[in-house]
């Protein structure tokens, strides 16, 4: 039975010009004749292209699964690269956040040691008012004996006017 180029380029799943390509003149002289404009190919010539694409097809098969390895062994060779590029870039990281709460630590204890320094300032600055409060207070007052309304001599009022029989005076009769 014979073939159309077309028709065998469809069963061999190739173009027509490769079925083309392989057919030189002494080819077409053996295994072709031609109809009008058709060119037909022979079952013999049939049986040669088909041998020769089916070579073809595995050693193209071959260098495709010899390529798909290389290129697999390739690619996991870049994603072997790729996961250490990202492991050594997590791991800088890691080192530099380490380094930031080590210094955030120093920062919190100074801060402490100095919140406590200021505490001590304060308590020391607070016992030495209260020393001088209790020196400048006269000795004739004490502290524990309230002696109620009366005034020390040294706070009376040296001027007799306000001082009339021992009565005592409110403030808006001061001025008579």
């Amino acid at each position: 039975m014979e073939l159309t180029i077309k028709e065998l380029a469809d069963e061999l799943s190739v173009s027509k010009t490769a079925i083309r390509k392989h057919m030189d003149d002494k080819f077409r002289d053996t295994y072709t004749i031609k109809e009008g404009n058709k060119i037909l190919i022979k079952d013999e010539g049939v049986e040669v292209l088909k041998g020769q694409f089916k070579n073809q097809v595995e050693t193209a098969d071959k260098q495709s699964t010899k390529t798909a390895n290389q290129l697999a062994v390739k690619s996991d060779d870049q994603q072997t690269a790729l996961l250490a590029e990202q492991l050594e870039d997590q791991r800088k990281q890691i080192d530099a956040k380490d380094k930031q709460i080590a210094e955030l630590h120093q920062l919190l204890d100074q801060s402490q040691r100095l919140q406590l320094d200021v505490q001590n300032k304060l308590k020391q600055l607070e016992s030495k008012n209260t020393s001088s409060i209790k020196q400048t207070i006269p000795e004739s007052v004490n502290e524990e004996e309230p002696q109620g309304d009366k005034i020390p001599d040294s706070y009376q009022p040296s001027n007799a006017r306000f001082q009339e029989a021992g009565k005592k005076k409110h403030w808006w009769q001061f001025g008579r």
